[in-house]
């Protein structure tokens, strides 16, 4: 069975008071995000245009281009690519270390890379990659399958999610390399040709130690494999090396930026039409200066509208991207009454989602329409939403609500069925400009209606934590996502943050529900991604959705319409297919993929 392919002193002064209001780089921490949908390649996917095919031009000397990401310093960051902490520059690692494959949402395509030609065998239960003969590492060796093997045996040995539905991995030849599928499912593709690929030189003894591991009959429950990844933990390589036609040299790394330099032994070095790549480190407080001196080229961070008026005219362009994900509340279940399914939708009602989206990040930001865990498109996509309660204001309703789950009101405020105030504290990390905003939004919408609502503004690095542990009541946390499979929006709300936590929302993944019956979440997160039949899936997903808009574990606020900036036509040119610009820009960086095809490049 074969599916189809998925193949800028003054100025600075002036937007000061703005920059303290503004986002920070426009993704969610790692591991808060997933992939995708399904595809068939074969020899369809070798008929594709080779990377190195595009205009041949040399590039500039001295030409750069400069872009921003936040990241950690030694002896905080480091580079092991596998561990939390790793200095990998989130999308613009795919310019030192190549994937197999790089993705086009506007044609649902995988389009090769490392790799030359992919398919699912006649009988579904093996994904087979050919690889391109002409990749060399920085060092000068080949590319083989045995890098790919290795790459994979470290994901296994961290538990990447790639390893639900792959059973093995064979190095057939040095060029071919074949998946055993263990579940069969689309998401086989993301998982495997969008992963950058690492180097066996760098990481071979652990791969061999997780091979002999499994030879023995050992396996993650075992005391050998949780030594085994401590050991990898601390495992602190001291070069990186690259595929890409970009090199990183811990040497050029700095507090300030890190300095990717052209790698002449990559297929893609006469192709790229920059000599160099700098990224630069932080924030919107740490990058306004470099913008306003008209020194970037992109940047996904998501500036004040005083900020973006001012860069537009300085002569930046300015892209804006359809919304995918956002903020949401987060409820505590073990918190009563929150564990009663009709307060949590008396909350629903009471919440202008739409007030809170237009001032979070005022031509960003807007409120969700649809309470059902994914961005507004993609339920649109997936499932009928005429059947979803929309939970426009309605307080009347609400009140109906409240009253039926025995909370009574004393005429001005709210008061639970022991008789006490019904009042609630929402978390949020002081920090997040828009979502401090919204909280304290939230915050007055309720307390205006009865229920004293305090915003409480936390550490950053706090708010998983208290999720996990249970220590809140509401939370401003993340909703949505931009990878193309709607399973991904409900892994961190529903798995990580609930099922898989020490108390988390304390939501119970089976849920008696008015429209279904009794659910059980867990069973169809895993078959909403499972076979190669994509009706069989969406069946799961409406189910899923309807649960969510149902008994609201969690409420969608706004999602982010982000606004980048960009140098085309001031110091750049971007050439490329306009329909790119569909991708997600910090999953599949339409950026990226326009740098390795040589559509980007200096004027």
């Amino acid at each position: 069975m074969r599916m189809k392919r998925i193949v800028s002193l003054v100025l600075t002064l002036m937007l000061t008071a703005g920059l303290l209001a503004a986002c920070a780089a426009d993704a969610p921490p790692a591991g808060e995000s997933g992939s995708q949908a399904a595809s068939q390649a074969g020899e369809q996917a070798a008929s594709q245009p080779d990377a190195s095919e595009g205009e041949s031009a040399a590039p500039q000397s001295d030409a750069a281009f400069v872009g921003g990401w936040p990241y950690s310093t030694v002896p905080t960051g480091h580079y092991n690519m596998f561990v939390p902490g790793a200095i990998e520059l989130k999308f613009y690692r795919e310019l030192h270390q190549l994937p197999l494959a790089t993705y086009r949402a506007a044609t649902d395509e995988y389009v090769p890379m490392l790799a030359s030609a992919w398919e699912i065998s006649e009988s579904g239960d093996t994904f087979n990659v050919t690889l391109r003969e002409d990749a060399k590492w920085f060092t000068g060796e080949a590319f083989t399958s045995k890098d790919v093997w290795t790459t994979f045996m470290l994901y296994r040995l961290v538990n990447n999610p790639v390893w639900s539905y792959v059973e093995s991995i064979e190095q057939v030849s040095d060029t071919e390399v074949s998946f055993k599928v263990s579940t069969p499912t689309p998401l086989i593709l993301r998982y495997v040709l969008r992963k950058p690929m690492v180097d066996y030189a760098t990481y071979g003894e652990y791969a061999d130690r997780v091979q002999a591991l499994l030879d023995e009959g050992k396996d993650s429950a075992s005391d050998e494999w949780a030594t085994l990844v401590n050991d990898f933990t601390l495992f602190r390589p001291e070069t990186v090396n690259a595929t890409g036609p970009y090199y990183l040299d811990p040497a050029r790394v700095t507090e300030s930026n890190v300095e990717l330099l052209k790698n002449e032994n990559s297929f893609l070095a006469d192709t790229v039409k920059f000599a160099k790549v700098l990224v630069y480190n932080g924030d919107v407080p740490d990058l306004t200066p470099l913008v306003l001196n008209g020194e970037v080229d992109f940047l996904t961070h998501q500036f004040p509208a005083a900020s973006m008026e001012t860069f537009e005219g300085m002569g930046y362009a300015t892209l804006q991207v359809p919304g995918v994900d956002g903020l949401a509340i987060y409820f505590n279940e073990a918190v009563k009454p929150l564990d009663q399914v009709e307060v949590r939708q008396a909350l629903a009602y009471v919440i202008d989602r739409a007030r809170v989206g237009e001032l979070a990040l005022p031509g960003v930001s807007r409120g969700t329409k649809y309470v059902s865990g994914l961005g507004d498109a993609m339920t649109e996509k997936w499932v009928d939403a005429s059947g979803l309660t929309d939970y426009q204001v309605d307080h009347a309703k609400a009140a109906e609500l409240l009253t039926a789950a025995g909370l009574t009101n004393d005429g001005s405020q709210w008061l639970k069925a022991d008789g006490s105030p019904f009042t609630l504290s929402l978390q949020c990390p002081s920090t997040w400009s828009d979502g401090s905003t919204a909280a304290s939004e939230v915050a007055a919408q309720l307390t205006a209606f009865g229920i004293k609502t305090t915003f409480d503004g936390i550490d950053g690095t706090m708010r998983q934590t208290n999720i996990d542990e249970g220590t809140f009541e509401l939370a401003v946390s993340f909703f949505g996502t931009a990878q193309p499979h709607p399973m991904f929006a409900f892994e961190t709300p529903l798995l990580l943050s609930n099922a898989n936590s020490p108390k988390g929302l304390g939501y119970p993944m089976v849920q008696e529900t008015e429209r279904f019956g009794t659910v059980d979440l867990s069973t169809l997160i895993a078959a909403s991604t499972a076979g190669w039949d994509e009706a069989a899936q969406k069946e799961a997903i409406v189910q899923i959705v309807g649960t969510v808009n149902e008994t609201v574990p969690y409420l969608p606020l706004y999602t982010k319409y982000s606004k980048y900036i960009y140098s085309d036509g001031l110091r750049t040119g971007w050439n490329g297919d306009a329909a790119l610009y569909e991708n997600s820009a910090g999953d599949d960086s339409f950026a990226v993929i326009m740098i390795l095809s040589g559509e980007l490049a200096p004027l």
